[in-house]
This record gives C-alpha cells, sequence and structure tokens, in this order.
C-alpha cells in the first residue's frame, strides 16, 4: 500500500514537473514571438508557441494540456482587452494543438517523421486545420470586444492562423527530430566546428532580416542583367549600394501583419 502511494506521488509529482515545463517554454517562446508584434503588441507573422505545444503533445501525451494553456493564460493576461478575451483567447490557444494532436493520431502519425505521409500529415492536419480553431477563436474574440472591426476579421484571421501553422511547421520537426539525435561518436573536430559556425551565421541571418537597420552591400551593376563579364571586361568599379531588407520583404508593415 506505501509502495503504491510513494509511486502514485512519485507520478503526480513527474506530471506536475512536466506541466511547469511546458508552461515555461509556451511563455519563454511567445515572448521571443511577439519582438514581431504588428497590432497592440499581440498579433505577429510568425508564433513558436504552437509548434512547442503540439510537440509537447506528441512527445509526452495529452496530460501535459495544462502547461499549454496556463502558458497561454500568462502571455495573454497583459496583452488582452478584458479577463474574459484573455480566457477565451488561451482557450482557442490550447484547443488548436490539441485538435491537431487528436488528429494526427487519429491519422496513424509517428513522431519519428521517417514516412512521407507523417510530413503531410503534419502539414495539413497539424498545421493548416488544426490552427484554424486558435485563429478563429481569437480574432473572432478581438472583433467581439470592440478591438478589431468587423472589416479587420478576415485580413487579422489569415496572418492569425499563418502564424500559427508557420510555427507548426517550423518549430514542431525540429523538437520531434531533437528527441531521437544522438551525440555522434569519432566526428573530427572540425565537423563540431563547422556546425557550430552553420547554427551562428543562420541566428545571425534571423536577426539581420528580422532588422530595421539597412546595410551596406557591394552591387555588380551587370549582374541583374546576366552581363557580368562584358561589363566587368569595361573596367566598370564595384558600387556599394544601401540596400534595406524590408524592401524585400513586401514593405509589411503597410500589410495587416497581425498575430495574438
Amino acid at each position: 500500500m506505501a509502495v503504491a502511494r510513494h509511486s502514485g506521488a512519485r507520478r503526480f509529482g513527474t506530471v506536475a514537473l512536466e506541466i511547469c515545463a511546458v508552461a515555461a517554454l509556451y511563455w519563454g517562446s511567445a515572448e521571443i514571438g511577439l519582438l514581431q508584434e504588428q497590432v497592440r503588441g499581440q498579433v505577429t507573422p510568425l508564433w513558436p508557441p504552437s509548434g512547442i505545444a503540439l510537440a509537447s503533445l506528441l512527445l509526452r501525451g495529452p496530460r501535459v494540456w495544462p502547461g499549454i494553456a496556463l502558458g497561454a493564460f500568462l502571455v495573454n493576461i497583459s496583452l488582452g482587452p478584458s479577463f474574459l478575451a484573455v480566457l477565451a483567447i488561451a482557450a482557442g490557444n490550447t484547443l488548436a494543438p490539441v485538435c491537431s494532436y487528436a488528429l494526427l493520431r487519429r491519422a496513424g502519425f509517428r513522431s519519428e517523421m521517417n514516412r512521407l505521409r507523417d510530413a503531410l500529415a503534419l502539414i495539413f492536419l497539424g498545421a493548416f486545420i488544426g490552427m484554424l480553431v486558435s485563429a478563429t477563436v481569437g480574432t473572432g474574440t478581438l472583433v467581439l470586444t470592440g478591438v478589431l472591426d468587423a472589416g479587420d476579421f478576415w485580413p487579422t484571421w489569415s496572418v492569425w492562423w499563418t502564424g500559427d501553422a508557420v510555427g507548426v511547421l517550423t518549430v514542431t520537426p525540429v523538437l520531434l527530430i531533437l528527441r531521437s539525435a544522438r551525440r555522434p561518436r569519432g566526428a573530427p573536430l572540425s565537423r563540431w566546428v563547422e556546425g557550430i559556425l552553420l547554427v551562428a551565421v543562420t541566428i545571425c541571418v534571423g536577426f539581420v532580416e528580422t532588422g530595421t537597420t539597412p546595410l551596406l552591400f557591394p552591387r555588380l551593376p551587370a549582374a541583374d542583367l546576366g552581363g557580368l563579364p562584358l561589363r566587368a571586361g569595361r573596367g566598370r568599379a564595384l558600387r556599394p549600394r544601401r540596400v534595406d531588407l524590408r524592401d524585400h520583404r513586401g514593405r509589411a508593415e503597410h500589410g495587416p501583419l497581425r498575430r495574438s
């Protein structure tokens, strides 16, 4: 009897720790996602917590859903227009990955993602269909509470859905793969250096691409026309040109990029 009681307490403690860990990861990734906010500090074109939530359910099971709900509530409590609105948005953010999880399990999804059908299921069921829930509930709540006009529903809904779907497509596969990752044996030092440099460059490019600081790039005048050898032979010098990376993103600040 005492052994069974001790085992039950240990199991409860493990589940509670997992729930707290999921909530912390959800909140931390949300703070990163909100760095790209577009409207009211809420609406962003990329929402990593959706990917973390779905990966948590796939790896640890449906028992961690309270962690998703807690994380969503903590994120939105300082952003929502009212307490009821916060509860509604948090509920939508919780139901979306839960629905995605249920759809994937129904389709026989394997977390190893070693089949084409697994990748397709994650794209269409986990990202595209499951995230309809959070986009609809969240945008509808903002409209009903007067934060958005009715005419802004679909633009906001489309970017909300896109942010959640992209979060699933970018974060969930990485976490699922990391679960089975093993430290390579016998790898030379050069390979470790190569991997570290690749990660560092990727992070730097991400910050540069999302930043607002214009950069100075050398530009070949003939590169656009395919006449590089001809013009280079005429002694044309490289002329530096200031390039604002925002110009190549379609000037998203003028569009309805929004996310909560």
